[in-house]
């Protein structure tokens, strides 16, 4: 008798893909790492619902499209975002830990090919205060 593989559960999450460099190898830019993605999601049971690109604009749209995937997320249509590292889209390590703290408020998870599965040491309280796993009262 063969034994038969545990059932993964899937996570449907929407892919961001975000480069750098000059507006004319954008889009080929952006295909090749939606194949990086694509194997990445394929090889760690996660499947990609939907794809966001940020077609070389600025930060300030990457900041509406992380805040239009956090809505997807509250609304249910899918359960967290995937991207290929955290440098891609934030311009600071202050900057990556709002984003993402904004998809776990959502109650969403970023996922990240280089860093894998970002979490926030954080948890709500039944008063609803943000309280550090840590901090002991």
């Amino acid at each position: 008798m063969s034994r038969k593989k545990k059932e993964q559960l899937k996570i449907k999450c929407v892919a961001y893909l975000s480069t750098d460099g000059d507006l004319y190898s954008t889009e080929k830019s952006e295909n090749k790492q939606l194949r990086y993605l694509n194997d990445y999601a394929t090889a760690h049971g996660i499947d990609i619902c939907r794809v966001l690109r940020r077609n070389g604009m600025g930060q300030a749209m990457v900041n509406e499209h992380w805040k239009h995937m956090a809505q997807l997320i509250k609304k249910g249509f899918v359960d967290g975002v995937l991207i290929a590292n955290t440098e891609a889209v934030s311009v600071g390590v202050p900057d990556a830990f709002y984003k993402v703290g904004q998809i776990y408020e959502a109650g969403g998870v970023v996922v990240t090919v280089d860093e894998g599965k970002l979490g926030m040491p954080v948890r709500r309280m039944k008063d609803g205060r943000m309280v550090l796993v840590n901090e002991r009262y």
